[in-house]
Formats: C-alpha cells, structure tokens, sequence
C-alpha cells in the first residue's frame, strides 16, 4: 500500500527509510560516442549502526574519527531474474559523517567509488524539500547524483559525471520497492481469508 512519505532529512534517516530490495529501472546517456543504454536490476540496501567492524576500516582508509561517523549502509546491484546472486564486483559500503553544526549535511565515505575504483569521500546536503546531493570529486571526474522519496514505495535518482572537458554521463532511475516474501505471503493469506469469507455470505 502506498503512503505519503515525510522526507527524511538526515542521512541515517535516509538509509533507514530505503532499507530493502527495490527495482532499478535506469537509462543512461553517454554523452560522448558510446550508445545510451537502459536496464532493469535489483538493488539491495541493508543499514548499520555505528559499532559494525566496517566503520573502522573505512574511516581509517581516509583518516577520519570513527567516533564521528553514525553507521552506513551496504548496498548491492543484482539480476533481478537470478534471485539471491550477489557479486561482490557490485557491491560498495557508505559511511556517514554527518555535520556537527547541521544535521542535513556530512560527508559519505565510500570503500569504493562508482566511477574510480578507489575509497572516496563525498559530501551530501538535504534541500528543503527532501532531495539529496551527493558530490564526489574523484581525480579525473566530478560525480554529482540527486536522490529522493517520490512515496514511500517510490524513489528516484538523477545523475552526472563531469570530466575536464564536461558532462560525460547522465544517469536517471526509477526505483520501486519489491514487497518481501513475507510481505507476500501475508497479501496471498489475507485474499484467501477475503474469498472464503465473501464465499461463506452468499451461502
């Protein structure tokens, strides 16, 4: 069931609020004399607190306080027809460091980046409105994404990245959450409940 939405306006809040499996559904512009390309995928979110082991070990890859960060969240790209099959080539873990002057700005801190294969720190703000930046400046490339709550059940994501002689890619997605199995199953119990209790009625 879909429901309205107050848009989260930290980034742990953000993380919880997408915690789940939701359907990628993305096109992608190449701004140069590669073809654009569209494609569906599933994309696995799954938050932790600040005390999980991985805080550490990226904080210290980029020389910042542990004690500083909130927690994170880990998140995978898989086949939505191969359920289950994660690859590790398609995974990365997000650190948050939020501001301690303002709550809806921090920095995020990536074990790898999505355009350079590298740890990297990004800085992210929240509008009035609910929507996210997330800026990351990588050596060559500047990769700036947009991301907000359309419902609770709907995100979407905008995308570029910049190279020293301008925009190279644009990216934008829609991303629908997939109920869990037990979610379904509850749906499946509650129609057979609904039939056999229209179906009692009418006898």
């Amino acid at each position: 069931m879909v429901q309205t939405l107050s848009p989260p306006m930290t980034m742990a809040d953000f993380f919880q609020a997408s915690r789940g499996t939701w359907l990628n559904r993305r096109a992608v512009h190449h701004l140069d004399h590669q073809d654009d390309e569209a494609a569906d995928s599933n994309l696995i979110i799954e938050p932790f607190n600040s005390d999980d082991p991985v805080v550490s070990k990226i904080c210290d890859s980029l020389n910042i306080k542990t004690e500083d960060s909130s927690g994170g969240a880990r998140f995978w790209w898989e086949s939505n027809i191969k359920k289950g099959v994660r690859n590790d080539d398609y995974a990365a873990v997000v650190i948050d460091v939020p501001s301690h002057d303002d709550s809806r700005k921090g920095f995020l801190l990536r074990d790898v980046g999505y355009v350079e294969k590298q740890s990297v720190l990004s800085t992210y703000t929240f509008a009035d409105d609910g929507v996210v930046t997330i800026t990351t400046r990588y050596d060559t490339n500047v990769g700036i994404e947009r991301c907000w709550f359309v419902t609770d059940q709907i995100r979407m994501r905008v995308s570029s990245v910049q190279c020293l002689d301008g925009v190279a890619m644009t990216t934008y997605c829609t991303e629908f959450r997939c109920p869990t199995d037990a979610e379904i199953t509850g749906i499946s119990e509650r129609s057979q409940n609904l039939a056999m209790a229209t179906s009692t009625s009418k006898d």
